[in-house]
């Protein structure tokens, strides 16, 4: 936001916005999804679900997202948003030398059309019975949902007095709009499905002013552990399900031996291996390769002057 906000939006600022955005993300994603891959053909001797358009973030764009590294749905939603909503804001800048509108007609643009393809898929009744494949993890279907991060930063940086006035609030109103919202998750008729994204994503913006506030627990150890958590998270995200859970996890498992331990007993050991091995593994990955890569975004010969 502070990119597209700038007097002068230039080209340049867009393509060092991608540089940096793609150096955080791309060669760590790319390192998992290699050891994924490999992991398969070594234990199972295919390829599974595997595509070339994982490489392009492709394989959920406009159709449910394969079995093969399921959680990378979401990164491919915010990669494409990271490219497009900056490419839109650009665009409308320079054809109608007018920032404001422009940042407002790509917010407005980046609202309604996915909005609008969930109504239309919806009124089909294309894929209802599987919601969460057919609307929920498609790309074309959820870009509005980072537009609201997009949104709470706008008024963060604009608006910075009311953010803070009303966050007491914005967050009470957050826990009565949730608390109806699952006062019965089981009845989505109570909800209209196309519009239950938009629901989650303005209660999300509602506790960003509380949540944005707090600096400290005042607790120094919990500090740090929050501060650790949170900077290793995407190398967490990345190596949670499909790395430590489907491969890593079960080859300590059946190396130690579980047999004849009581099924209580039996699942605190793998649940305590499996925050053990994603820990770990994240703060390896984030240790050795996903920093490295990150900081070299700050070389002079990656960036566009």
């Amino acid at each position: 936001m502070k990119i597209a906000d700038k007097e002068k939006f230039t080209k340049k600022n867009l393509l060092n916005f991608w540089i940096r955005r793609w150096f955080r993300t791309i060669p760590a994603y790319f390192l998992v999804l290699i050891a994924v891959l490999s992991c398969r053909l070594v234990l199972f001797k295919n390829t599974g679900a595997f595509s070339i358009k994982y490489l392009f973030f492709l394989q959920n764009f406009m159709s449910p997202h394969p079995h093969f590294f399921p959680e990378a749905w979401s990164l491919s939603i915010e990669e494409w948003f990271y490219l497009l909503f900056p490419l839109t804001c650009y665009l409308f800048q320079r054809f109608m030398k007018n920032r404001s509108k422009a940042i407002l007609y790509s917010t407005l643009i980046f609202l309604i059309i996915p909005l609008l393809l969930r109504i239309i898929k919806y009124s089909r009744g294309i894929g209802i019975d599987e919601f969460s494949n057919e609307f929920r993890k498609i790309v074309i279907l959820r870009l509005d949902s980072l537009m609201y991060g997009i949104i709470g930063a706008y008024i963060y940086l604009k608006k910075s007095i009311f953010w803070k006035r009303y966050k007491y609030l914005f967050l009470v109103a957050a826990v009565l709009l949730f608390c109806l919202l699952e006062a019965n998750p089981a009845d989505w008729s109570s909800v209209y499905p196309p519009v239950y994204f938009n629901i989650e994503s303005i209660i999300l913006l509602l506790t960003l002013p509380f949540f944005s506030g707090l600096a400290t627990t005042r607790i120094k150890w919990l500090d740090a552990w929050v501060i650790f958590i949170s900077i290793i998270s995407y190398s967490m995200y990345l190596l949670n399900f499909s790395v430590i859970e489907y491969f890593i996890l079960p080859f300590i498992i059946k190396i130690i031996g579980l047999k004849g331990l009581p099924i209580e007993k039996t699942y605190v050991v793998s649940y305590s291996l499996y925050w053990v091995c994603t820990i770990l593994g994240a703060s390896l990955l984030y240790t050795f390769y996903e920093r490295p890569m990150t900081r070299l975004r700050d070389k002079e010969i990656f960036k566009i002057k």
